[in-house]
């Protein structure tokens, strides 16, 4: 039997409202609003690396509809699913329970599965879920315009030329760059499974940052700077944004990429429940050479490609 893992505590996640410089705001918003708004979230992730954004401006509706078409995919057989099972390194198709390992030692179940879009016209299973994807493309321009908003954003409240970020993930969601969008699928827990075991293992994210849009169910938790697991509960009409690797190797550690994780819950109602996310992984292009930004030696330069392949091959199960 496995030792059960202990719940978080309360979270102290800040939330920022992006006001004007939200999706479906001014094309340019004021220099004031950036800087404002760009200082808090660098505040934010020198602090604990999360925070919750409000008045983001992706519809609700958009993401809804992504996880009712999900949702039709996850619950096809199990042999229909893995027509579309995707690679080690290549990024677009499913992901089986167990194929992605966050949690390298011992004998720990991670219960989730996914699927990763990486590019409108790579493998989607068209014939069994028709709305799968004309849903994530809208879906993924809504997200590509707020990160690029964020990215401006960051890189004003870090006194860097606003176009700094920017500039390097000029093809998102191309085969020329890894970011992607996840959709995520936590079954139900089957009866025989010990509390030891995990939806997701404590991780930290490869790119420059991500967007988590929640459902209410929650289970999301964070490492603080203490090393004390909190919760990262759902909050209503935002999304909860974080730093990834290559932005922490980039500001050498003034903004840190925090370890997360997402448990089984104790409550035997929750444990019944299937829970969906949707994942917006932004990376820089691939041929992009990240290192620190203050000329320091704290990290080697790594081409964002390289650093991307070796994540996936450590983590990756085949």
């Amino acid at each position: 039997m496995m030792k059960e893992l202990q719940q978080g505590a309360e979270t102290n996640i800040p939330v920022v409202d992006l006001g004007e410089i939200g999706v479906g705001g001014p094309e340019d918003p004021s220099e004031e609003d950036w800087r404002s708004v760009g200082e808090k979230l660098v505040k934010a992730f020198s602090e604990i690396g999360f925070v919750y954004l409000s008045n983001h401006g992706v519809p609700s509706n958009m993401v809804d509809e992504v996880n009712t078409q999900s949702g039709k995919f996850f619950e096809l057989d199990e042999t229909t699913k893995l027509r579309y099972k995707r690679g080690k390194t290549e990024v677009q198709g499913y992901t089986t329970p167990g194929q992605e390992r966050l949690i390298t030692e011992g004998d720990v179940r991670e219960l989730r599965e996914s699927y990763d879009v990486q590019h409108m016209d790579g493998m989607f299973p068209d014939e069994e879920v028709s709305g799968l994807r004309p849903s994530v493309k809208v879906l993924i321009e809504a997200c590509k315009k707020l990160a690029s908003r964020l990215l401006t954003a960051i890189a004003i409240g870090l006194d860097l030329d606003r176009s700094f970020f920017v500039s390097t993930h000029n093809q998102m969601c191309s085969d020329n760059n890894s970011s992607c969008l996840r959709l995520l699928y936590y079954p139900s827990v089957p009866t025989n499974v010990c509390e030891g075991a995990t939806r997701c293992g404590a991780h930290t994210d490869y790119g420059t940052i991500t967007l988590l849009f929640q459902d209410n169910l929650g289970g999301l938790e964070v490492r603080d700077r203490e090393g004390t697991w909190m919760n990262a509960n759902p909050i209503l009409d935002t999304v909860l944004v974080n730093v990834g690797d290559l932005l922490q190797y980039w500001t050498a550690d003034k903004l840190r990429a925090t370890e997360h994780r997402v448990l089984i819950p104790k409550e035997e109602m929750l444990k019944k429940i299937p829970r969906r996310s949707v994942v917006f992984f932004v990376h820089p292009d691939n041929p992009v050479l990240v290192k620190p930004i203050d000329g320091s030696t704290s990290y080697d330069p790594v081409t964002v490609k390289m650093h991307i392949d070796k994540r996936f091959e450590d983590t990756y199960q085949y």
